[in-house]
């Protein structure tokens, strides 16, 4: 009885042994059951500190980008104020720089203004110290040569041989009033050209039949070049200039020399040229001859006049557009060039 329960114990051990060793035998496949979520939570509860620390920066940052907002327009404000400043001071020393050399110009005006008063009133008084010195001469040798007639006092031929020096003395004191009256309407700004187109040639040889007897007396030689063309100008004014530049031509020629003048085309101008074989004149007295101030000197036969006619003829000449000059050597003779327009110019 005692060997078959131990029989049986022994068996119960061994199957308890076997299905151990079986069980260890075998791979255990692990199968986690899947995380279930819970459909019931829609949100995250943050703590309410969280909240309210998030809270406080989100306006501190709202707060401090204001301030950068409202700090940049201050400084955008300055800026424009200083750059506006900038450009009124600029402009305000603009404006006071050109004041300064307005009046600076205005007091530069007023003294050239001034010296050209102080020269015109030396002029004027030269001018009539002259004038009325020539013109004493000319009426005391007509007044005595009346007197003369009028006392029967003079034979037929002492009177015939009077008249060519009666003539030169009426014509030189007509050409001093002519010129002083030019000269004075030049003076008063009243000289206003009326241009027209005329013939040169036929100015010409009025001109030359005015001097022919000074030409004569001094035999001199006319050679007229002149031919058929037409200026644009004032005609009186022309008269004037080709009447002083043929009078001076006479006055510093001597016996003997040749006057020769002409007038060709030139670049759309007329050019006219008065020549003579005379004295010359030098270089320093060349800048004085068409100055304001006027210049002279005594012809080759002590021939005497104002100084003002070359003056004269410079202002009349650019009145109408052109322009005057003079070549010339001692001794050498002097050539004198006017050009006018040929046509009328353009404004």
């Amino acid at each position: 009885k005692k060997d078959y329960r131990r029989a049986f114990n022994w068996q119960s051990k061994y199957h308890a042994l076997k299905d151990k060793i079986e069980k260890d035998k075998a791979i255990p496949i692990i199968i986690e059951e899947p995380y279930k979520i819970d459909s019931s939570i829609n949100t995250i509860e943050i703590p309410q500190s969280i909240i309210e620390n998030e809270s406080n920066t989100t306006k501190k940052l709202k707060l401090y980008i204001y301030s950068l907002i409202v700090l940049l327009f201050i400084l955008s404000a300055i800026l424009i104020g200083i750059l506006l400043n900038r450009k009124s001071k600029r402009a305000y020393l603009t404006r006071l720089e050109e004041k300064v050399k307005t009046f600076n110009l205005d007091h530069k005006s007023l003294i050239e203004h001034n010296k050209e008063l102080e020269e015109s009133n030396q002029v004027k008084d030269r001018l009539f110290s002259i004038v009325s010195h020539d013109l004493k001469d000319s009426i005391t040798s007509v007044k005595a040569f009346l007197d003369l007639l009028k006392e029967d006092s003079i034979t037929q031929a002492e009177f015939d041989n009077l008249i060519p020096e009666l003539s030169e003395n009426a014509d030189n004191a007509a050409a001093l009033l002519l010129n002083l009256l030019n000269w004075s309407k030049s003076q008063m700004q009243n000289l206003e050209p009326k241009p027209e187109q005329f013939n040169i040639q036929e100015v010409f040889k009025e001109k030359l039949s005015l001097i022919e007897k000074k030409v004569n007396k001094k035999r001199i030689i006319i050679i007229d070049e002149s031919i058929k063309d037409f200026v644009f100008a004032d005609r009186s004014m022309i008269e004037i200039v080709i009447q002083n530049l043929l009078a001076n031509a006479v006055k510093f020629s001597k016996i003997g020399d040749v006057i020769t003048v002409s007038n060709r085309e030139r670049n759309s101008n007329i050019l006219i040229c008065i020549e003579d074989t005379g004295v010359g004149i030098s270089e320093e007295n060349q800048k004085k001859l068409f100055k304001k101030t006027g210049f002279t000197t005594r012809g080759t036969n002590e021939e005497k006049g104002t100084g003002l006619g070359l003056s004269i003829c410079k202002e009349l000449v650019e009145l109408n557009h052109g322009r005057i000059w003079v070549e010339s050597q001692p001794n050498m003779g002097s050539k004198f060039f006017v050009e006018l327009p040929k046509i009328k110019p353009v404004a």
